[in-house]
């Protein structure tokens, strides 16, 4: 059964501009509307193509289960960030085991198929925040609001757009469409009874931890990461595009296209400036 918040009780109000998650959101506002761009554009090619589809939901595997070994590693140590991020954590909000399933499914249960990120811009992401979050673990705010948010905001009309695509799901004996697609859309699934209310927990325990536990400094470097994440992941995206380019180029089809394409342009221009040789023999006689 869902809460029903009043107005007045949802924290923080949007125009409350000393919280965090508000200030984020100013600080970050053309470089989310930039990916939302890239990723609406990508996520539509992706969801006709299961081999993109899978390299897509593999890089926030990586991303996301980084980012939960971290949240573990500091809840589980003894220093004045880990009450913090106990308070505003919620079981229900991890990913890595989701999106497990998800490429279980994809990889036909070939777990060696993406225990490891192997573009170098995922690489490089995933051992900036283990290596940051080490060195300051209040960064790690930074993850919990721009990925988890995302989802909770998006994940819905993502998972529905994945849901109704034909050509993403193989057929599976004795399974229906239905049956399939659940199999393979659990990165959206959230074991919670109403999504907006854990939306609205989250984000009143976010600012409750945070706007009076840490220094403005400290909130500064979380606004600074939080502009790093959203412009690494739009590289990231980019990366799976130029490693497909790159991969179709590498087919043979491809060199056979293009170099027969290179020899009939030369061919015809040999063929005119045969004709304009002999032409101007004919004149000249």
């Amino acid at each position: 059964m869902s809460i029903k918040f009043p107005q007045s009780e949802i924290i923080p109000a949007k125009n409350d501009l000393g919280a965090l998650g508000n200030r984020i959101n100013l600080e970050t506002r053309s470089l989310h509307d930039k990916i939302d761009k890239l990723m609406t554009l990508k996520f539509a090619i992706a969801v006709r193509d299961p081999k993109v589809y899978r390299q897509g939901i593999q890089m926030f595997y990586h991303i996301f289960n980084t980012i939960e070994i971290c949240l573990n590693r500091e809840m589980e140590r003894n220093t004045r960030y880990s009450e913090m991020l106990k308070s505003i954590y919620k079981p229900a909000m991890l990913r890595t085991a989701n999106l497990y399933q998800d490429l279980m499914f994809f990889y036909g249960d070939r777990p060696e198929k993406f225990s490891s990120p192997v573009l170098p811009k995922q690489i490089e992401f995933t051992q900036h925040i283990l290596k940051v979050t080490q060195d300051k673990p209040y960064l790690l705010l930074a993850y919990m609001h721009v990925m988890y948010l995302a989802l909770f905001a998006g994940g819905r009309i993502m998972s529905s757009k994945v849901a109704k695509s034909l050509r993403l799901f193989p057929q599976i004996e004795g399974k229906s469409f239905d049956d399939i697609q659940l199999m393979g859309t659990n990165f959206f699934k959230f074991e919670v009874e109403d999504m907006e209310t854990l939306r609205i927990i989250y984000k009143r325990d976010y600012e409750l931890q945070t706007r009076n536990f840490l220094t403005e400094q400290e909130k500064l470097d979380v606004i600074k990461e939080s502009q790093f994440i959203f412009s690494t992941n739009s590289e990231c995206v980019k990366e799976i595009e130029t490693h497909n380019l790159e991969r179709i180029k590498g087919k043979l089809s491809y060199q056979l296209v293009t170099k027969g394409f290179n020899a009939l342009v030369i061919f015809i221009m040999l063929l005119i400036m045969w004709f304009g040789a002999k032409f101007a023999r004919q004149y000249l006689q």
